[in-house]
């Protein structure tokens, strides 16, 4: 396996090192868009990630956390019929890294997080019970060619042999943003994530329907012939509900010739929880700065 190594910086002048025309000290890693580059090709790093509405920049190296919003979560009960198309949501991991200095990175998934503030572990991937995801199949997984999230990795949903994780991540553990020393212009690298959501339709019913017929033919024998087909029935997709209420109405009048009419009716209804209330899920990037030295280990942090 290719050995990945930590920055390493080149004391210059009592350790202050120079920028342009400026004479100031320059933190190793930056949260400005672009990547300043050094007069003194030591190194410089910058690292994030973004989603729409969302972005997220590492002030020292430490992981960066964006979060797939309840909402795009709940869009999932708008997949009708029994066999449907995931529903996709996309995140970009960016940055740059100068001088003799790489990037890798490792995604994991965080808890899943209310509007209240409060939060469920998900560890092991288990999504809080009465959840929207708790019912759904979720892959993360690194886009193809073009930013294209239309192959899912096997198993998106829910085979069996997966085990009762709802969340999956594929091919998230030392990933490689840029090469050491690959990058002299200090050009910003992205790379494209897929989140692909479906909904775990179970049929509410299996209904086996058979027909048969016979007939004489012209011979006088007598034919018979019969098949079976079945149709699994599934009702449109939400949270399991929270109550049957029901409802009485009656009505009483006097009619012209003053007899008295009376009458009823009688309705129930279920209600179901808002899916609005569900809890967003955050997923954390874990930037690791490698070096063109095979003599340095990698790590979060360079040092001078």
């Amino acid at each position: 396996m290719r050995r990945r190594t930590v920055l390493s910086l080149t004391a210059v002048i009592a350790g202050v090192m120079t920028f342009g025309a400026v004479s100031t000290a320059h933190a190793l890693w930056t949260t400005n868009d672009a990547v300043v580059v050094p007069e003194l090709r030591t190194g410089a790093l910058t690292f994030g990630a973004s989603a729409p509405s969302q972005r997220v920049l590492s002030e020292s190296g430490e992981p960066v956390e964006i979060t797939l919003p309840g909402s795009e979560i709940a869009a999932v009960l708008d997949q009708g019929g029994l066999r449907t198309e995931p529903v996709i949501w996309r995140f970009q991991v960016s940055g740059a890294a100068l001088g003799i200095a790489g990037l890798d990175y490792d995604i994991t998934i965080g808890p899943q997080v209310w509007d209240d503030g409060r939060s469920a572990d998900l560890t092991d991937g288990i999504a809080e019970d009465g959840t929207l995801l708790a019912d759904s199949t979720v892959r993360i997984y690194p886009a193809g060619l073009g930013d294209d999230c239309s192959v899912i990795p096997e198993g998106v949903e829910g085979a069996e042999g997966e085990g009762a994780a709802n969340v999956h991540l594929t091919d998230a553990v030392d990933r490689t943003l840029q090469e050491p020393a690959a990058n002299p212009t200090g050009a910003e690298i992205s790379q494209t994530w897929c989140v692909a959501m479906l909904w775990n339709h179970r049929a509410d019913g299996l209904y086996v329907s058979e027909a048969s017929a016979h007939g004489i033919a012209v011979d006088g024998s007598e034919n018979r012939d019969f098949d079976t087909w079945e149709a699994a029935v599934a009702f449109p997709a939400s949270l399991d509900a929270i109550g049957i209420y029901d409802h009485i109405a009656w009505a009483e009048g006097t009619g012209d010739d003053g007899t008295l009419s009376r009458d009823d009716s009688s309705w129930n209804g279920t209600v179901h929880p808002d899916p609005a209330g569900e809890p967003g899920l955050v997923i954390r990037i874990d930037p690791r700065v490698t070096n063109a030295n095979p003599a340095i280990a990698p790590g979060d942090h360079a040092t001078r």
